[in-house]
């Protein structure tokens, strides 16, 4: 056979095989890339690697336990919907100008995004603005990031993009 001949028919077999594996499947949310039946957000993992790649974060803060706005959020978020809100475990909080974003877990409720207004007499949870759930087979950050922005078009771009789940409910 021909080195031509041989290329050729390597190129169609690797070409068929690959077919055979791979898929687009069509959900609500958009496209997703079906490997022999495990889905993959592969516009989802392009979008968060963009973001990585051109977001600063210079201006937003990572809130530690012991600051008053982290504290501030974690009881606004345990009175949100008692009695379950009450066992809130607060994985991650993000901070700029006059907002933060918690990322939240709880023993009986799903995890959930919490954005929280500092800006008024009182800080107040944005009902709006709260994500609660997984995001299977999305990739959670980029979801996450954009319905936040389309609720609160006032949220700080920076502040949803150096926002990156750290509970292992959206990995």
């Amino acid at each position: 056979m021909k080195k031509r001949t041989s290329l050729s028919v390597l190129l169609l077999v690797l070409l068929a095989i690959g077919a055979s594996h791979l898929g687009w499947a069509t959900r609500d949310n958009g496209m997703l890339l079906d490997i022999d039946g495990r889905e993959i957000d592969v516009a989802g993992l392009a979008a968060d690697q963009w973001t990585r790649w051109t977001r600063s974060c210079k201006h937003v803060k990572r809130l530690e336990p012991q600051d008053p706005q982290y504290q501030r959020a974690a009881s606004l978020i345990a009175a949100y919907s008692p009695p379950h809100s009450a066992t809130v475990r607060l994985a991650g909080v993000w901070g700029m100008d006059t907002w933060a974003l918690a990322e939240a877990e709880f023993a009986d409720l799903l995890p959930a995004v919490v954005l929280i207004d500092f800006s008024g007499a009182a800080p107040h949870i944005v009902s709006q603005a709260v994500w609660s759930g997984y995001t299977k087979p999305w990739k959670a950050a980029p979801f996450i990031r954009d319905y936040l922005l389309r609720q609160v078009p006032d949220l700080p771009p920076p502040l949803a993009a150096c926002f990156d789940p750290q509970s292992s409910s959206f990995h």
